[in-house]
């Protein structure tokens, strides 16, 4: 197993409780995010997801347990007292810790008694929306292994795994190394100079970049904006799970997309 990479420190690293409402798959959680791994950023085994990022541009780690029936455990190593609340509101938005997840199974429980078949699904998030947004390009037409290959790829070669690479550091790269169609390199060198020309915009406006298309746009929704309300109904997966369920629509299961999105791609 591969050793989780916190920083060394010689004194017991502080810790405080997240809590959470309802119930919480942290298996299905972990499940998820261990086959989307970083390597070396990001740790996730049966128990425990741990990660190396920046917050204000200086570095931090944290490892997430459940522990509790009702909390996630999180012990952290930061650089200043200033990044802990950054770092907390970052988290309960990345695990979705704020869903009520009583309210949300029972509308979809009402629309299709078969759809929930684990409680407790939420959202899993990513750490950014522009993290989001290489993941999503990466994962243009082909399968999540692939994906995470060319991934960890990007981050080895540009990073030797320190850290995520930045929109800068992305757009002023040579992509030449990865090995995908160069429209994808072409798109994802074009969405790091928008993002570093235009870092607030929403998402949405990253239409307008060629080969960013609806599909891109609302995984970065889902995932690195953690919005509830995203229905994926283009993804292949989730078309080929509506077919056995007839009543379920972006009305149908609005305002909670998100989790039918999950519950279907879960079928």
């Amino acid at each position: 197993m591969m050793t989780d990479p916190r920083p060394p420190n010689s004194t017991p690293l502080p810790t405080i409780e997240l809590e959470y409402k309802g119930p919480l798959d942290w298996p299905f959680m972990l499940g998820f995010y261990q086959r989307r791994t970083i390597e070396h950023i990001e740790i996730i085994d049966e128990n425990h997801y741990s990660r190396h990022a920046l917050i204000n541009n200086q570095p931090i780690w944290f490892r997430l347990t459940q522990n509790h029936p009702q909390s996630l455990t999180l012990e952290y190593d930061i650089a200043t007292d200033t990044q802990l609340q950054p770092l907390v509101t970052k988290l309960r938005r990345m695990f979705d810790l704020d869903a009520d997840i009583d309210v949300i199974e029972a509308h979809l429980n009402a629309l299709e008694p078969s759809l929930v078949k684990k409680t407790g699904i939420r959202i899993p998030g990513v750490w950014s929306s522009w993290e989001a947004g290489v993941r999503a390009v990466l994962g243009q037409q082909v399968s999540v292994t692939a994906a995470i290959t060319h991934l960890n790829r990007l981050t080895k070669q540009l990073t030797g795994f320190a850290h995520f690479p930045s929109p800068e550091l992305v757009a002023s790269a040579d992509l030449s190394f990865l090995k995908m169609p160069q429209r994808r390199k072409d798109s994802l060198s074009s969405l790091a100079q928008f993002v570093v020309d235009h870092p607030s915009v929403s998402p949405n406006e990253w239409l307008s970049i060629k080969g960013i298309g609806p599909w891109t746009v609302q995984y970065v929704q889902l995932r690195g904006l953690s919005e509830r309300d995203c229905f994926l109904s283009g993804d292949l997966v989730v078309k080929k799970a509506l077919a056995n369920f007839s009543r379920l629509d972006e009305d149908a299961v609005h305002p909670y997309g998100s989790y039918a999105t999950f519950h279907l791609w879960n079928q």
